[in-house]
């Protein structure tokens, strides 16, 4: 299982990072834009925070599928083999999504709200499709049966290493990446849906494993041990 956090504020991707077992972070136009700084300078505090070990999800900017592909080479000469670009499912992007992944480059399919978006950008290439569970929930769909359906025809259809290396220069496995929840529930009934990725804001993050009975039972410990022990910690007293 993998963790995105989904987020372009520094802070908050120090406190998640250093807490948490996160795979990496996410971003949009939107989550940049917030930061009123320059883009490549986000990028690289970001990637002095999470390591070039761990992935980083940018978007794209361009409309069409020359300017999508110029911007993906120029973000991988910058950012390097761990960064991955996110290309919107329009037919300029799935277009651009043939030719790129044809060059090896690592692509997340962004704007996805129906199970056919996420198979379509998988056989074009990408990597990762990010569905928008809550946004689908919003306009009377069901994000977590947009993903069922999907991972089941992946699933089906699932390529053998042979056949992803003779298509995109890369074995790789697709992998549906959860995106826009609300809630931990949201998040969890996707996985259980098969999806193998989630990216979450950082609030929905820190309720991940928050329960009152956790906080309850930690403080009935803490007082039964000072009890006996005072302010003692097993250093103290091995």
């Amino acid at each position: 299982m993998e963790y995105f956090l989904d987020t372009a504020d520094i802070n908050k991707i120090k406190k998640i990072n250093e807490i948490f077992p996160i795979a990496g972070v996410t971003t949009n136009p939107s989550i940049i834009a917030k930061e009123k700084r320059d883009f490549k300078l986000i990028i690289n505090d970001i990637y002095d925070i999470i390591g070039k070990d761990k992935i980083l999800h940018a978007q794209v900017a361009g409309n069409t599928a020359d300017i999508i592909i110029k911007e993906v080479n120029r973000l991988r000469d910058l950012f390097g083999e761990n960064f991955y670009t996110k290309i919107p499912v329009t037919p300029e992007g799935i277009k651009a999504m043939k030719t790129l992944s044809k060059d090896g480059h690592k692509i997340t399919a962004t704007g996805i709200l129906s199970s056919q978006q996420i198979i379509m950008a998988a056989e074009a290439g990408a990597e990762y499709m990010a569905p928008y569970i809550n946004r689908s929930d919003d306009i009377g769909e069901s994000g977590i049966e947009i993903v069922k359906d999907a991972y089941r025809i992946l699933t089906i259809n699932k390529k053998s290493e042979e056949e992803c290396l003779k298509k995109y220069k890369r074995i790789f496995e697709p992998k549906i990446l959860g995106a826009s929840f609300k809630n931990v529930r949201q998040v969890h009934e996707t996985m259980l849906a098969g999806a193998k990725s989630v990216t979450v804001s950082p609030d929905v993050f820190e309720r991940f494993i928050y329960h009152p009975y956790t906080d309850w039972s930690m403080d009935k410990f803490n007082s039964d041990w000072e009890e006996i022990y005072g302010n003692k910690n097993l250093l103290d007293l091995l």
